[in-house]
């Protein structure tokens, strides 16, 4: 084999100019070599012993003329080496003729677990017909409610020419009911909505109220049409309040609960169960501690008895014509607590703050996928203009978010996976700054004063035995964290 000399080395470095190889470098003269051991000789594309400077080419192709280095010496003679001199590894023979392993199949994508009941699997029903109630349809109706119940469900869907769905831990299941026919629907409607909103849902094909089943309880109603029927979505409002025992939540929700002044929020999509914690937090105040407290609902949902606590509830369309009226009139009702179902626009988003401000404690929710949006997701709804001065009212009353994703547990049921930022000084100075971006890394370095991320919220449900690995990586907010976790590997935040 020909081996080109040192003045024939391709891409020849220039004096002083720093070269990296692989291993342990030794400078000499201005370059980085490696450094052979001793009596060993380099294979192709390594320095030649003795001369840290000398590379190994590719061995040309025979006819093939090699690269000439236009900067190489006309008068240098190449160098020959011999077999022995360089460092080849043979390959015995039967591994080289032993077959190469097959790859295995890639794992099929693991089914949903809300197609464990795929559609068209009519589920059956253990209901008894109440023969007290006359019309046929109705009592049909009262069949569907009392299946309802009885199975826990969260959800009915109905509507006209399909079947009877009901959502049972987050999925959905077909129910072996007859057919609704549009005659039904219409007449179920109307033994619900409340006199004062059919003229509206004539007018707007849509309608949203509660319904009182004196047997049953409960349920938040939306009646609407789609593609010209009419379709229902009904919420089932569990009459006993669950505890926070009960739900799986933080304790340190009940604990802003219990703030004097400020704005606490509870963040997620819909049915993420904001509404069942902010109703554990109020109920948790009724036994607790003697306040008044006024709730501004669309519609009301958890019915609160008076316990220690004075409590009115005024529901959107009943007993107030909007949350603009009610949050301006509850400022002159001597409130403690004021409860918001929900900030939906920038009227009523300015009427919190400035009650929070005036020192009343405000509960609501807000439609955003994690508790360091929060603050950003406020301010989406004003100009640009205005941001910066309600960003700064923001800062001096927000007392802490709550945002919840739901997980189906390993034994049945949901738990809530929950986001907490509390308004310590260090987030407080964020949002004042505008330095919304840095909130998430706020919560992370804040596990001491009780903040948490989703991600360490999910894996400490899954070290508990409550959820799969699996569901974690569904709803976590970084899955790459989450896996380095599960390996033992957990990195600084870093500085804030």
């Amino acid at each position: 084999m020909t081996v080109m000399s040192s003045q024939n080395v391709e891409n020849q470095p220039a004096e002083a100019e720093a070269t990296y190889t692989e291993g342990q470098p030794e400078q000499v003269e201005g370059q980085y070599a490696e450094v052979p051991a001793e009596g060993e000789v380099y294979a192709e594309g390594q320095p030649a012993e003795g001369d840290p400077a000398t590379y190994a080419e590719e061995q040309p192709v025979e006819g093939e003329v090699a690269y000439e280095d236009p900067n190489a010496d006309p008068n240098a003679v190449s160098a020959e080496l011999s077999a022995e001199e360089i460092l080849v590894e043979e390959v015995p023979a039967e591994e080289a003729d032993a077959p190469v392993p097959e790859e295995p199949p890639p794992e099929e994508k693991k089914k949903h677990f809300t197609l464990n009941f795929p559609a068209g699997l009519l589920e059956k029903t253990t209901t008894s017909p109440d023969i007290t109630i006359e019309d046929e349809d109705l009592r049909l109706f009262d069949e569907i409610i009392q299946d309802a119940v009885n199975t826990n469900c969260a959800d009915l869907h109905l509507k006209e020419g399909a079947p009877i769905h009901f959502r049972i831990s987050r999925g959905l299941r077909d129910r072996n009911f007859p057919i609704p026919t549009r005659r039904w629907m219409e007449k179920v409607i109307r033994s619900m909505i409340p006199p004062h909103q059919i003229a509206d849902l004539e007018k707007d094909r849509e309608a949203d109220f509660s319904f009182q089943n004196p047997k049953y309880g409960r349920f938040r109603v939306s009646a609407f049409s789609a593609t010209g029927k009419w379709a229902l979505a009904m919420r089932y409002i569990k009459s006993n309040i669950p505890n926070a025992q009960q739900l799986g939540i933080s304790p340190l929700c009940l604990t802003l609960a219990e703030a004097e002044r400020g704005l606490v929020l509870l963040a997620g999509i819909t049915g993420s169960g904001k509404s069942t914690t902010m109703g554990a937090m109020v109920q948790h105040l009724n036994v607790s501690y003697r306040k008044h407290i006024i709730t501004i609902e669309d519609p009301v949902e958890f019915i609160f008895p008076d316990e220690q606590c004075v409590i009115e509830q005024r529901e959107v369309g009943i007993d107030t014509m909007s949350f603009q009226r009610a949050l301006k009139s509850a400022l002159r009702e001597d409130p403690d607590v004021v409860l918001v179902g929900e900030m939906r626009d920038q009227i009523s988003i300015q009427a919190a703050v400035r009650a929070a401000d005036t020192g009343t404690m405000v509960l609501s929710t807000v439609h955003t996928t994690a508790a360091s949006t929060v603050p950003g997701r406020l301010l989406d709804f004003y100009p640009m203009e205005e941001r910066e001065s309600v960003r700064k009212s923001i800062a001096d009353v927000l007392r802490g978010a709550i945002a919840q994703r739901m997980c189906p547990k390993i034994g049945g049921g949901m738990v809530p996976a929950q986001e907490i930022m509390i308004g310590t000084p260090l987030v407080r100075q964020k949002i004042f700054d505008g330095e919304l971006n840095k909130l998430h890394a706020c919560i992370e370095v804040s596990k001491d004063d009780g903040m948490v991320t989703f991600n360490q919220c999910m894996y400490d449900l899954v070290e508990k035995g409550v959820i799969t690995k699996e569901v974690a990586f569904e709803k976590c907010s970084n899955k790459q964290q989450l896996a380095m976790w599960f390996q033992g590997i957990k990195l600084s935040s870093g500085i804030i």
